[in-house]
């Protein structure tokens, strides 16, 4: 949910240096986790089988098994790839971790983004749907996934406290689990119903809602 900047360039360590070949190799696993990404969005997780991966990647089925081993493993790296990439969008522009309400700000930024994201909405829909049984290999990064988000709600609702922004008596825990519930549900039916849900208005007027009633 959040992301911390150092402000210090990142050190490359003093191995062989980056050539053709590692940029081609970074660029084929981009295109292969792009390509599942969508496949497994579509089709879930166990219906779609590596050979449609490998076809949509434009790879042999040895090409695809050199970079991915396992359809486990190419999903630990889509689901990898969707919190990176919005961690990333949510720190553009700024050179600090957000704090207190700015991080409930930055959840409605992201619920905006995704309003233009039908593909990762329904990618991380469909996954949950499946996740949710403890042998599936997406089961551990979905309760990470809510936990993680969870705990950055309620501790921004803590720090508000503190910077004297929000009341303390604000119900912390329990309004960062409705937020999360809420996203999740307002997701599957903005994709039910996409011209008639405001995934995004609907989740600032909520924000707005809990900044109204618990700021001092």
């Amino acid at each position: 949910m959040t992301t911390r900047h150092t402000g210090q360039p990142a050190r490359r360590g003093r191995g062989r240096p980056r050539g053709p070949g590692t940029e081609a190799t970074a660029a084929t696993r981009e295109r292969i986790v792009s390509a599942a990404a969508e496949l497994f969005a579509e089709r879930g997780f166990h219906a779609t089988p590596m050979t449609a991966v490998a076809e949509a990647s434009g790879l042999s089925q040895s090409g695809l098994l050199h970079h991915f081993p396992s359809k486990e493993g190419l999903l630990a790296e889509v689901l990898r790839a969707r919190d990176v990439r919005d961690l990333a969008t949510l720190a553009t522009g700024r050179d600090r971790a957000p704090r207190g309400w700015e991080v409930w700000d930055d959840m409605t930024r992201l619920v905006r983004l995704n309003s233009d994201r039908e593909g990762l909405v329904r990618l991380f829909t469909s996954l949950a749907g499946e996740a949710v049984e403890p042998d599936h290999p997406g089961h551990g990064w979905l309760g990470e996934h809510h936990r993680s988000a969870v705990e950055a709600l309620a501790v921004a609702l803590r720090e508000a406290v503190a910077d004297g922004t929000a009341d303390p008596a604000v119900p912390a825990d329990s309004l960062a689990r409705q937020a999360v519930a809420l996203t999740d549900g307002l997701q599957v039916q903005w994709l039910m119903r996409p011209d008639e849900v405001d995934m995004a208005g609907d989740f600032a007027a909520f924000v707005e809602g809990v900044r109204t009633r618990w700021t001092p």
